[in-house]
Parts: structure tokens; C-alpha cells; sequence
């Protein structure tokens, strides 16, 4: 089955599932990076917010031997496990004074979304962008968000200055900062996959190195966007001061960032084409942040570029 005709199918039966009330809309939606990805919105009765179920995914697991109807039956399960926003009436998206509580902020990189930005309020940021989205629901199934463009703050009659003002004070609290050795996360990633045979001691002599630098990973409690961490107050700088040393900034992912001390024979180039490297070969084009390396000085309490890495990351590097 060639994919237009996958999406056809599972919007098809995904609408003989749940009745003719269900207004489905299927359309491609640009992503972080140059992506492009087919979403189907999926609008119950009576309902002014509709989850976006990406479906691109779900055609790979097609191509890999998995049923239709099982696809369409793990669509409907996330679907009835994401259910809309309680807090939100009808009307609240209307007005910013009920949505302020909501609005938090993430991070993408500039010159990768160059299209994307145009219609979205943002906020420069060394090579990267500070963008806004709403936080709608967060439950044991995941969360509801939705990025802020262009038309919400014409509608709202607001800044993108009082977008800032809300994020940079809401999202902190509702995403605190967390930063875990690589040593402890590794034990903890050993720990949940070895079960009975993890072997704590064991673990700690593998991982234990006296030629490797420190390295630590700070993302937030969710997981998920955690590498707007960077720009929460005082995180760098209270890490340096526990280090008693500056910190170079490793861009792991749009999810987290890896820190480490900067030492005298450190060089940022070749970290830098380490990054790049992994960036290609390992993490998705709509989960990449940056190829650069970054340096938070103790003494300045900045963050500045310190490498010339490769302009663009993501599918955006690709064409």
C-alpha cells in the first residue's frame, strides 16, 4: 500500500470507529527543523480543541509488518487516552489573561527554521530561537500542547515581550531544571534493563574512567524539551559554582544538553565535529538543536559560541 493511500485508509476507518460526528483533517505541518510531517486532527462534537495525531510514524510500522487495523486501534487508544483539555471553555483560547498561566517556552535552531519562524513569535538566542506554545494537559499518557503563532498574539493583542514575561516566569515551575551525572543515568538506564542481573558494582567499574572528563546531562523533569534549561536563571551559573570551573555545553537534542568542565587542553572544534557527527548519524532531523559548542563563563555569567560548526542541523542540513 503506497502512503496516500495508507492515510486514506486509516482516516477512513478511524472515522467508521468513532461516527460521522468526528470531523477529521489530515494536512502536512511543518516541524522543527525542516520537517514535514501528516497530521490528522481529530474534532469531537462540541469541542473547540482537537488533538493532531502525526501519521508518519505509523506508515514505517506499516512497511515493517504491522496490521492496519492494529495501527487504527493504537490511533483510537492514544486518542481516548489524551482527551481534551477540562480547564479550557469554549471561549478561553480567546483571551490571554485565562491562557497566561499556560504559556512556556522552548528552543529550536534559527537558521534550520527559517520558514517556521516567520510565523511564530520568537525571541533570538545566540544561534537559536526562543519560541512559545501552550501547555494544555499533562496526564499519564503524555501532553497536550500547541505552538503559539503569528495570528494568537494579534488576537490576544500582546507582545511577544508579555509572551517572555509569562514563559520565562511559568515554565521553570512547571518544568524545573534537573542535571544527573552520565555515570548515575547509565546506572539507572542498567538498573531498569538488567533487572535481576544489574550488578551495581559491576556497572561502576565499566563506566569508571580517570582520562574521561565529568559529564552531566540537564534537561527538565519531563523530559521533553529540556534543553531551555540552559537559559533558566542560575542554572549554569550555580552548576559552575558547585564546579568551581566554567562549563562547556554540548547540544544533545532539543530534550537535553551535556555539561562539562572546561578544561586547558579542551578543544571546542573538535567537539564541535563530534556533535555534528552525532547529530547526523544519531538523533532525528526534528530533534536536533545545534551543531555549535557552547562556554558559560564563571566570571562574565554568559553564554557564548565557541566552535564553527556547520550552519544548519536537521532535514534542513539535507537539502
Amino acid at each position: 500500500m503506497i502512503y496516500e493511500t495508507f492515510l486514506e485508509t486509516v482516516t477512513n476507518k478511524l472515522q467508521e470507529a468513532l461516527g460521522d460526528s468526528y470531523q477529521f483533517t489530515l494536512r502536512p505541518l511543518p516541524k522543527n527543523n525542516g520537517v514535514t510531517l501528516d497530521g490528522l486532527t481529530i474534532q469531537s462534537p462540541g469541542c473547540s480543541v482537537a488533538p493532531t495525531i502525526y501519521l508518519n510514524p505509523y506508515y514505517e510500522q506499516y512497511r515493517h509488518g504491522t496490521d492496519i487495523s492494529e495501527i487504527v486501534h493504537d490511533i483510537l487508544r492514544l486518542y481516548r487516552a489524551t482527551p481534551s483539555p477540562s480547564a479550557l471553555q469554549a471561549d478561553s483560547l480567546e483571551h490571554f489573561s485565562d491562557l497566561r498561566s499556560r504559556i512556556m517556552f522552548r528552543m529550536i535552531h534559527t537558521a534550520s527554521n527559517q520558514v517556521l519562524l516567520k510565523d511564530l513569535p520568537h525571541l533570538p538566542y545566540l544561534d537559536l530561537s526562543i519560541v512559545f506554545f501552550l501547555s494544555l494537559e499533562r496526564n499519564e499518557a503524555g501532553q497536550m500542547t500547541a505552538l503559539i503563532h503569528q495570528e494568537h498574539i494579534r488576537r490576544w493583542n500582546v507582545t511577544v515581550q508579555d509572551l517572555w514575561e509569562a514563559a520565562s516566569h511559568n515554565t521553570p515551575l512547571e518544568y524545573p531544571a534537573q542535571i544527573q551525572s552520565m555515570a548515575d543515568l547509565l546506572q539507572e538506564i542498567a538498573r531498569k534493563n538488567m533487572g535481576e542481573h544489574y550488578d551495581p558494582e559491576l556497572i561502576s567499574e565499566l563506566l569508571d574512567s580517570d582520562d574521561a572528563s565529568p559529564l552531566y546531562v540537564l534537561s527538565n523533569s519531563n523530559g521533553l524539551y529540556g534543553a531551555s534549561c540552559m537559559i533558566y536563571q542560575n542554572v549554569l551559573k550555580d552548576f559552575a559554582d558547585h564546579l568551581q570551573a566554567d562549563l562547556i555545553l554540548l547540544p544533545s537534542s532539543v530534550h537535553e544538553v551535556l555539561l562539562t568542565p572546561n578544561l586547558p587542553e579542551t578543544s571546542y572544534e573538535d567537539l564541535s565535529s563530534m556533535v555534528t557527527s552525532i547529530n547526523r548519524q544519531e538523533v532525528s532531523p526534528e530533534e536536533q538543536l545545534s551543531n555549535q559548542v557552547y562556554l558559560f563563563s564563571r566570571k562574565e555569567g554568559t553564554l557564548k559560541i565557541v566552535s564553527n560548526a556547520p550552519e544548519l542541523v536537521g532535514a534542513s542540513a539535507l537539502s
